[in-house]
């Protein structure tokens, strides 16, 4: 009883073709020998939970690490430009305040998506 799933699991495809070129496709080889293609139909194991859990981790990994090159790219395109740099003496609250002025000072410069993120990158550090 134990073996049957196992044997049932392991099969062949065969592609036959037919009188006039007819295609067909079945579980036992072709009558008359005119087997164009067979293949092992054995559908593969699925994934263990440590695999899943795996593959959760790489993604979240590469969103992260996507998330921070969009963020330096951001930067290094516009930092310098748009007065991204505030004093390091100033205090945090002073700080905010002041990116906040500087981002709505630009708002109207249409700096598109990009932009628009990169200064809402800018004040949540200041304001943090």
């Amino acid at each position: 009883m134990l073996l049957l799933p196992s044997i049932a699991g392991a099969q062949m495809v065969y592609k036959c073709v037919g009188k006039g070129g007819a295609i067909s496709y079945q579980s036992e080889s072709c009558a008359g020998g005119k087997t164009a293609k067979s293949w092992s139909a054995t559908p593969e194991a699925p994934p263990t939970n440590e695999e899943l859990w795996r593959q959760h981790r790489a993604k979240k990994k590469a969103e992260a690490d996507s998330r921070y090159l969009s963020r330096l790219a951001g930067r290094s395109r516009s930092g310098a430009a748009t007065g991204a740099a505030v004093t390091s003496g100033s205090s945090g609250s002073s700080q905010c305040e002041h990116m906040k002025r500087m981002r709505d000072a630009n708002v109207d410069n249409n700096t598109g998506y990009d932009g628009r993120r990169n200064w809402a990158d800018q004040v949540y550090n200041a304001c943090k």
